[in-house]
């Protein structure tokens, strides 16, 4: 039986935080590696296992760069277990609290990615590479029936990334239900032009993976008014009918 993955949203967070970073794994010591980088605390932490970091009950994440920092456009690559119906609307990304769209993370092929190199699948040339192993095993540990990743893509401009363990890096949140359920899925990012080495990858031990104890931010005040508004007018008017 397949899985229904709801589309969800992706919210570019407008301010800055701090967080700590933790090693890299010698195994992704490459030159200019993106980490994946998130607020999750207490057991559901945000700590990088040496295999991937688990986003845990984080509810922002962000990448940062060695050396850094830096500033280029930063491309983001969601990665959803194939077993999944495909989300068609994709996953929009926004800045300003929802005010202004980045752009919208779409499918990259109908084709999954079930072997090779990230980077060979997307057909650029990036360090490092981030081969299907370093990903699947995990995947499948959550979600038996994932054989592959369906990959959505989005370019959000010129963004900057700061050293690890430092602070200025463009941050992100997780809001809705959708990429949120997707237990095994992962989050890595690519930077293109404007950074040292041009199309630096996510370290493999840096990817963010969905677990399940993964929750997301519950709607903005504004956002439950607008949403209460609706339904007792849709209550007045039924109430109108009868």
């Amino acid at each position: 039986m397949k899985k229904v993955l709801i589309p969800g949203i992706v919210l570019l967070a407008a301010i800055a935080i701090t967080i700590s970073m933790p090693a890299i794994a010698s195994a992704d010591s490459v030159g200019d590696p993106l980490h994946g980088v998130c607020n999750g605390t207490g057991g559901g932490a945000c700590v990088d296992n040496g295999t991937n970091t688990p986003l845990g009950n984080s509810t922002t994440f962000g990448f940062t760069i060695s050396p850094g920092p830096q500033t280029g456009d930063l491309i983001l690559d969601i990665l959803v277990p194939n077993n999944y119906t495909v989300p068609s609307a994709g996953f929009t990304v926004t800045t300003g609290g929802g005010s202004t769209t980045v752009g919208t993370a779409t499918l990259f092929s109908t084709a999954a990615w079930t072997s090779g190199t990230l980077a060979g699948y997307l057909g650029i040339s990036a360090s490092p590479n981030n081969p299907i192993g370093a990903f699947l095993p995990t995947t499948q540990s959550l979600d038996s029936g994932a054989t592959g990743f369906f990959v959505f893509t989005v370019d959000t401009g010129t963004q900057l990334m700061s050293k690890p363990g430092g602070t200025g890096s463009t941050n992100y949140d997780i809001i809705g239900g959708g990429f949120g359920n997707d237990v095994g899925g992962y989050i890595v990012g690519f930077c293109g032009t404007g950074c040292t080495s041009p199309n630096v990858a996510t370290a493999n031990s840096g990817a963010l993976l969905v677990t399940g104890s993964h929750t997301v931010p519950t709607p903005e005040p504004s956002s439950a008014l607008l949403l209460g508004a609706g339904l007792l007018g849709v209550v007045t008017l039924a109430k109108r009918r009868l």
